[in-house]
């Protein structure tokens, strides 16, 4: 079995960042899968893992909010703000600094821009 996925951010420095409002997608990439693939386009690479962890706040997250229609704060302004709305959909937050133990994992970076 193989679960296939995308990042919200990955660092020069090896850093994978993801934030999700549910989990199924963080908890999906960590533990469970045989292989997990996790696509992304350069848009996503960030010079360190500050900057991943920003690019999630300033971009990936708000943007994500809007384009499911939530009632948040970043939705209407484009940036978090640490909000506590109903709908916030930043609630977990995963680094992956290295591979997880007993799991395949393959990351693949797209020279494109994919996704936000």
């Amino acid at each position: 079995d193989a679960f296939f996925c995308s990042a919200n951010a990955v660092s020069a420095s090896g850093e994978v960042v993801n934030v999700d409002g549910v989990g199924n997608r963080t908890n999906a990439m960590t533990f469970g899968p045989g292989k997990v693939f996790i696509v992304a386009g350069m848009n996503k690479v960030t010079p360190d893992l500050d900057s991943a962890l920003r690019r999630v706040r300033e971009v990936a997250g708000p943007m994500r909010a809007r384009s499911l229609g939530m009632d948040t704060p970043c939705a209407r302004t484009g940036v978090c703000t640490d909000c506590n709305a109903p709908q916030r959909i930043c609630r977990i937050t995963t680094i992956l600094h290295r591979r997880p133990m007993m799991t395949d994992m393959c990351v693949i970076l797209v020279n494109e821009s994919l996704g936000f």
